[in-house]
């Protein structure tokens, strides 16, 4: 069995979960409330101080997975993907209710999410039928950061001020290349032969 497990300073927290297979993949804290993000089975799952909330319900209903959860005042943004059909797609959820950012004509999904003031942005990718391009989505509107050539994947999203950075990483066609992304421009990182990856942004 896969235990969602929460660390607070060393001292582990089994989140409930009604699977054997359960992971948690994001925790934001807020006050006196944690937050933690992840999936149940098949099932997208909030944890509010340790009690689940299932962002699709119902026995019947498609796969998903919650990557990344974030709370603005009193609104909780989820972002993750929600299966359509045979496909996963890019989903956000604004207390509990969802919105898809691809149609799931290709697989696509949305690894961060970031609110600043009423502006939500989303980080993902979404493929193009052949290779994934990494993307980032402002309030549902799309950005493609790469042009299709390579895989290429976005997994953080940070905005300070005026400026949205994004970390990800590119296949150059024989390693992955670690990208960030300033306002949609790239900047490599990396002057070696190496491998390598950015799984997350902050700008301070």
């Amino acid at each position: 069995a896969t235990l969602a497990t929460l660390w607070k300073n060393t001292v582990v927290t089994i989140l409930p979960s009604g699977n054997p297979l359960a992971e948690a993949l994001s925790v934001f804290v807020t006050g006196t409330d944690v937050y933690v993000a992840g999936v149940d089975g098949a099932k997208a799952v909030i944890w509010k101080n340790g009690v689940a909330s299932i962002l699709n319900p119902g026995p019947t209903n498609p796969s998903a997975l919650a990557n990344s959860v974030v709370v603005s005042g009193a609104d909780v943004y989820v972002a993750g993907y929600e299966n359509i059909g045979t496909k996963n797609a890019a989903r956000i959820w604004k207390n509990g209710l969802g919105t898809f950012l691809t149609n799931g004509a290709t697989y696509a999904s949305a690894y961060s999410i970031f609110v600043s003031g009423s502006d939500v942005y989303a980080a993902g990718y979404e493929s193009n039928g052949s290779k994934d391009v990494a993307k980032v989505w402002k309030n549902g509107t799309e950005t493609a950061l790469t042009n299709g050539s390579y895989n290429a994947y976005a997994k953080s999203v940070y905005v300070s001020g005026t400026d949205v950075y994004v970390g990800g990483y590119e296949n150059d066609g024989t390693k992955n290349v670690a990208r960030l992304w300033k306002n949609g421009t790239a900047v490599s990182l990396q002057n070696s032969t190496n491998a390598g990856v950015i799984s997350s942004v902050f700008v301070k």
